[in-house]
């Protein structure tokens, strides 16, 4: 890259100070290297290292010159190639930096685990150099950053580009964006000959308009190259490069690099205004002693601060970033401040860009980064600069990256018909392009998303038309729409947005508010994307809607602690559709005399709504007691098998336990099983309309239990010596078997999985964690140890309680003996009650 001759200089210096007195037959070539003729110096090299083959010490020295040569002039695979010749000698015993050049070679080629080896074996040698720590750094970086790039796709812009090198693209009218001025070395520049140290042609200053077009899409129609000057006054015999103009382009600053055969010349920046249309004569800008150097200036839109680089003393590294200032644009620059360490490194820190007030951009290859210099972003703010972001690839690749600049300019992206979120332009060497060095521009598009569906009714699989879908973001945006007639819904680009989770809903009169959430996100994701989320709701039943057992004692109404769970399934009902209305029935069988049998089952009946308003804070104007007694016998809607006294007796579909049908049954126990189950409690939607008053669900009115419980029992089914009854674990309602003689408890397999999968239980309950889920599949290890939240047996309920998960268990849960005695206290099976009595 043709600004290495600016960041290099200093290095060669350097060296040469401490080598130490040359044979004479090296003369000359150590002079052209000193005044950083580098071609002249590596010529010079080959013609005299036969003559030293004598002296090995002189031969290594020179076999090192001629690498640093060919680095410096940018050809590192001979570079590379000399360095391992003296790897091979152990020159790396004295002079370890070969070691580090072979690395940045590796790591410029991103070969990251061989650069790696150098800088460690760097670092070993030369532990006080802290660029071996930020190289270390970067090979895993770096690595990481390829694998993984940026959304930004970078082209080259190849419109401007030739064989030879254009770079530092800068605006050439940064009020309207409509010139880009840059820098090349193309066939037909000014100077005459070649530039000492690289043996190719000097560079000038071009520019390249954009002029009024039709054409919409960017980077959009550029005219044919020329020159910035063609006077001769800006682009002269030498390197003139690195312009950036004012805001009206008026003005422009720019690098210049006079010739000297005798001596070092630096580089410094200069100013010319236009006169006419052409250019005044370019003035020296006064940044220091000039016996240093001053390159890649930038300055702000107003002319009061100058940004450049320097390898001026008193800095950090080699070439560092400085700014200075003035108060009037007549004035010289002045107060010319160093940037800090934040920014600057023991490397090199140059071609400072500004966007904005604020935002620093800078290339640089002394932070982390992908190899050669990098492109890097940095705030500042309060006083201070924020640690330097790296741009990663694409933008940034494992060769230079330089000279960025932004187009404010907005710019519909055809792709997505939305404004590109951020565009512009910067210089490479990377392999690819046309020439060495070349111009590229970039592009971040916006991520689009959409978020489309369908709504069906569940049970007849056809579409709903007005149901209303609502979406809330997690941004605080909130929507709604309703289906159209084929039950489609739609939210375009504009409402559903980048790194936001929506929460969503969808409501339809005559439909559970069941099913009917979902969540969806664009967080994490890159491209443009639809998301889709279809529903399938379900509708609210006509026909009454049948309890779980709810069992009352002979010719009594109160609601047994026990029981209550089963009201829980319509109490979650009645929470998760705030807008229904439900009469609540309660039927008995046939037995008895009809007023009897009305005023239990209305007695019944109350006692459930009483607990439901009462207790769970249901509004008493949302659910209405209806006591039926016998007159409403049960029809089946399904076929139902039922046991009663250790037998099973099934009804078929469509029959109707009418007195006449159950006194015709031939068996007591089948009738016994009828009327079972003719004593039901079922519940009804009068309406879906109701408004809630406040909150959906109140406080309680009242706490206290409806029925005084004489004495702790656990109702149970017995067949043989097989004992069964129902449990509550973690709050859900399973079946158990007792265990004789147990203290354990054992939880079947499959129902710990579903507890797994429902995230009713996490590996977090588990004895072992994670250890007991196996890795390839996520399924439990048998025999791996759990941890409920609770267990509930009748009226008595112990916390943390700990389960073996087993495999073909008899039931749900198998619940020891021993374990029932230790935690809820000493008890009987009464077999004929079918109770589990725990003593007084």
């Amino acid at each position: 890259m043709k600004m290495m001759r600016f960041v290099s200089v200093l290095l060669a210096v350097l060296f040469l100070t401490v080598t130490g007195l040359k044979a004479q037959v090296t003369k000359d070539a150590d002079n052209a290297f000193k005044y950083c003729q580098y071609e002249k110096a590596l010529d010079e090299y080959k013609k005299v290292i036969k003559k030293v083959s004598k002296n090995q010490i002189e031969v290594r020295r020179i076999t090192f010159q001629i690498a640093e040569c060919y680095r410096i002039m940018g050809d590192l695979k001979k570079a590379e190639q000399q360095y391992i010749r003296l790897e091979k000698k152990n020159y790396q015993k004295d002079n370890p930096i070969i070691l580090y050049h072979l690395g940045n070679i590796c790591l410029g080629r991103g070969e990251y685990d061989n650069a790696l080896r150098y800088f460690n074996n760097y670092k070993k040698r030369a532990p006080e150099d802290k660029r071996a720590d930020v190289r270390i750094e970067s090979c895993t970086k770096a690595k990481a950053w390829t694998e993984t790039p940026t959304r930004y796709e970078v082209e080259n812009f190849k419109k401007v580009n030739t064989r030879q090198d254009e770079w530092a693209p800068r605006w050439g009218n940064m009020s309207k964006f409509n010139q880009i001025i840059f820098s090349s070395n193309r066939e037909g520049s000014t100077g005459k000959g070649t530039d000492q140290w690289t043996g190719i042609a000097f560079s000038d200053l071009y520019k390249t308009d954009k002029p009024k077009s039709k054409n919409t899409e960017w980077p959009g129609e550029w005219s044919p190259v020329s020159m910035l000057d063609e006077s001769g006054i800006l682009n002269t015999g030498v390197n003139e490069a690195e312009a950036s103009a004012n805001l009206k382009g008026t003005t422009i600053y720019f690098s210049k690099c006079p010739q000297d055969k005798k001596k070092v010349q630096g580089c410094y920046v200069y100013r010319t205004a236009k006169k006419g249309k052409g250019w005044d004569e370019p003035q020296l800008v006064n940044l220091g002693p000039d016996s240093f150097n001053y390159v890649h200036p930038f300055i702000t839109t107003n002319e009061l601060t100058i940004y450049f680089a320097s390898d001026m003393p008193g800095g950090y590294g080699g070439y560092d970033l400085y700014k200075a200032t003035r108060t009037k644009k007549s004035q010289d620059f002045g107060n010319i401040t160093n940037l800090g360490p934040v920014v600057n490194t023991p490397a090199q820190e140059v071609f400072p860009a500004l966007r904005g007030d604020t935002l620093l951009f800078f290339s640089s290859d002394g932070h982390p980064g992908m190899g050669g210099l990098d492109i890097y972003r940095a705030s500042f703010k309060n006083g201070k600069y924020s640690t330097p972001e790296n741009l990663m690839s694409p933008i940034n690749s494992s060769w230079d990256e330089i000279g960025i600049m932004f187009d404010e300019a907005e710019v519909l992206d055809p792709k997505s018909k939305s404004p590109y979120l951020d565009k512009g332009y910067f210089s490479s060497n990377r392999p690819g392009g046309r020439g060495g060095d070349d111009i590229y521009y970039f592009v971040l598009r916006p991520l689009v998303y959409t978020l489309a569906g369908f709504v069906k009714d569940d049970a007849t699989l056809q579409y709903i038309d007005g149901a209303e879908v609502e979406i809330i973001g997690s941004d605080g945006s909130s929507y709604k729409t309703t289906t159209d007639v084929k039950g489609y819904y739609n939210f375009d680009k504009t409402k559903i947005l980048n790194n936001v989770t929506y929460t969503m809903k969808v409501t339809k009169s005559k439909y559970w508010e069941e099913h009917n959430t979902a969540t969806v996100t664009t967080v994490g994701l890159t491209e443009n994307t639809n998301l889709k989320q279809d529903f399938a709701l379900t509708p609210i039943p006509k026909e009454p809607i049948v309890l779980p057992e709810i069992l009352y004692d002979l010719a009594k109404w109160d609601l047994k602690p026990q029981y209550k769970d089963s009201l829980l399934y319509l109490y979650d009902i009645m929470v998760k559709n705030p807008t229904i209305v439900v009469e609540l029935r309660s039927h008995t069988d046939y037995r008895d005399t009809d007023e009897k049998n009305e005023i239990l089952s209305q007695n019944r009946a109350q006692s459930c709504v009483d607990f439901l308003v009462k207790e769970k804070g249901i509004d008493a104007d949302r659910i209405v007691p209806k006591g039926y007694g016998e007159y409403k016998p049960r029809k089946l809607d399904k076929d139902i098998t039922i046991k009663y006294d250790g037998k099973s007796y099934t009804f078929t579909k469509g029959t109707e336990l009418t007195e006449a049908y159950i006194t015709a049954l031939p068996t007591k126990g089948e009738q016994e099983a009828a009327n079972a189950l003719n004593r039901r409690t079922e519940f009804m939607i009068l309406r879906d309309d109701y408004v809630p008053k406040s909150d959906t669900i109140s406080k309680a009115v009242s706490t206290q239990p409806i029925a005084v419980v004489l004495e702790r029992t656990i109702p149970i089914t017995v067949e043989g010596e097989v004992v069964k009854g129902k449990c509550f674990a973690n709050n859900k309602t399973f079946d158990f078997q007792l265990g004789n003689n147990s203290a354990d408890i054992y939880m079947n397999y499959a129902d710990a999985t579903r507890f797994l999968k429902e995230m009713i239980i996490t590996v977090d309950d588990f004895e072992a964690k994670d250890k007991a889920i196996k890795a390839e599949d996520g399924s439990i290890i048998e025999g791996s140890v759990l941890y409920l939240k609770n267990l509930k047996l009748g009226e008595d309920e112990a916390d943390n309680v700990k389960v073996i998960v087993k495999k073909s268990m008899p039931a749900p849960f198998v619940i020891g003996s021993d374990y029932i005695s230790d935690e809820f206290g000493s008890f009987v099976v009464d077999k004929d009650k079918k109770m589990i009595i725990f003593a007084k």
